[in-house]
């Protein structure tokens, strides 16, 4: 390996290098061609100040460069600290004002007087908090593993059209009554089924329009899409308080916000639209934003237009309840009382057979015994017997049987952890509908 000296070492020995091939060659030159030893003096001097001030200007055109290099990395880590810190105070914020309605209304449950319209309120409270709180989760999580490249993406069929009614219908009851909430729609319905990640063009919708509906007190705010250049352009547009022009740029930096003496009057940790901008980087698109202070933002991101028409006309439940066999049973692992009913509650919708096994060892033996069991959802932390050792089990005497592990984990070296340990897919706590029919679906062709 090549190695590289010290900035001064370097400095130093090009000096001395430069200075003594000067001084022997120039002095024989010089006593070539002259004789006499008063100008020779005079020639002597005048070699030396043109040696001093050529290396005096080399010297300082290196010095200013690699000073400029310093001087920038200075800048740029105390922008970076300055950011972290301020990054830390909102979300320091962010986790403990959710914590504290969680908390504090958790405890005034306690209280036997409460009548059941008080306990209704709280348990909303509580319900709305801890989603404010997974939602501060959710963001460093994905920013993490973003900038890590640590994650996939997926292509699933998507009808736009309805991805946006089901976005507009959870946004409507947020929107004051002051504000007009419009969705236009570039398709119609026949063609309007593609392929793409779902979750991650959900999420960058939900965020751009988080922001609009924080941002935005009265006017107008309109999200939709249309065909440009066989690609689907997507813009989130409102009347709200505007971005200055010379930080159109920064927003989409890891935890900047776009002015933070006036972002002090709103919640958020300054990572929304980093997170937006690594999933459309992500999906293969381009994002930006137009705007004017004081006059409103207009948001806008693409993503390639790929068409899936052939499996338009059938839900995910069609789609898997039509393909299993009558008597298949998906086996769910879980100790967890609210999980299971959640897990339940999916299935029994979609129309899937399922059986519970409450640990590992009550698993091992509904797989020995009931050879119709085509897919488990293995937990992963049980008494008796955890979700590895359950697995390992299971593969002995039925190595062809796929297992998905529920995991909690975030990060995907402990996901790839999960996988070395003979599970053959996972899906991560929380999911949602959606996610586990995804599964289920890969794995239908096993019943």
């Amino acid at each position: 390996m090549k190695r590289r000296y010290k900035f001064e070492y370097r400095i130093t020995m090009a000096y001395l290098l430069i200075g003594g091939l000067w001084i022997i060659f120039s002095d024989k030159i010089l006593l070539l061609l002259v004789n006499d030893s008063v100008s020779l003096t005079q020639l002597q001097t005048f070699k030396g100040w043109f040696y001093v001030v050529v290396t005096g200007v080399l010297f300082y055109l290196l010095l200013k460069r690699h000073l400029d290099r310093l001087r920038k990395a200075e800048k740029e880590a105390k922008e970076s600290d300055r950011l972290k810190t301020s990054f830390l105070q909102n979300i320091s914020h962010e986790i403990r004002t959710p914590m504290n309605g969680i908390i504090g209304f958790a405890s005034l449950l306690e209280h036997e007087h409460l009548n059941e319209e008080q306990k209704k309120e709280y348990i909303k409270i509580i319900t709305r908090s801890s989603k404010q709180l997974l939602s501060v989760v959710n963001d460093v999580l994905d920013i993490s593993m973003i900038q890590s490249g640590n994650i996939k993406v997926s292509n699933d069929v998507t009808n736009i059209n309805d991805l946006l009614e089901e976005i507009y219908s959870v946004f409507k009851p947020r929107i004051k009554p002051e504000i007009r909430f419009i969705l236009t729609k570039g398709l119609d319905n026949k063609s309007v089924v593609v392929l793409t990640d779902v979750a991650k063009l959900r999420q960058i919708l939900f965020n751009l329009l988080s922001n609009a509906l924080k941002f935005t007190d009265q006017g107008y705010i309109e999200f939709g899409y249309y065909i440009k250049q066989n690609k689907l352009k997507f813009y989130v547009e409102d009347t709200g308080i505007g971005i200055k022009k010379e930080l159109h740029e920064k927003i989409f930096d890891r935890f900047q916000k776009a002015d933070n003496n006036v972002m002090k009057l709103y919640d958020g940790v300054g990572l929304g639209l980093a997170i937006c901008k690594g999933n459309v980087d992500l999906l293969g698109g381009k994002i930006g934003v137009e705007s004017e202070e004081g006059k409103g933002s207009r948001f806008y991101f693409t993503i390639p237009y790929i068409s899936d028409l052939k499996n338009a006309a059938q839900s995910p439940e069609e789609h898997i309840t039509t393909s299993l066999k009558e008597n298949s049973v998906i086996l769910v692992v879980e100790d967890d009382k609210a999980n299971i009913n959640y897990i339940k509650e999916i299935l029994k919708r979609a129309g899937i057979n399922f059986a519970v096994a409450e640990n590992g060892q009550q698993a091992v033996e509904m797989c020995r015994n009931q050879k119709n069991i085509f897919l488990v959802l293995m937990d992963l932390k049980m008494p008796v017997m955890d979700g590895y050792q359950a697995t390992r089990q299971i593969k002995n005497f039925r190595a062809d049987l796929p297992i998905v592990a529920q995991t909690a984990f975030a990060f995907e070296e402990e996901k790839q952890k999960v996988l070395d340990s003979g599970f053959d897919n996972y899906i991560s706590k929380p999911f949602n509908r959606e996610e586990l029919l995804r599964i289920i679906k890969e794995y239908q062709r096993y019943s």
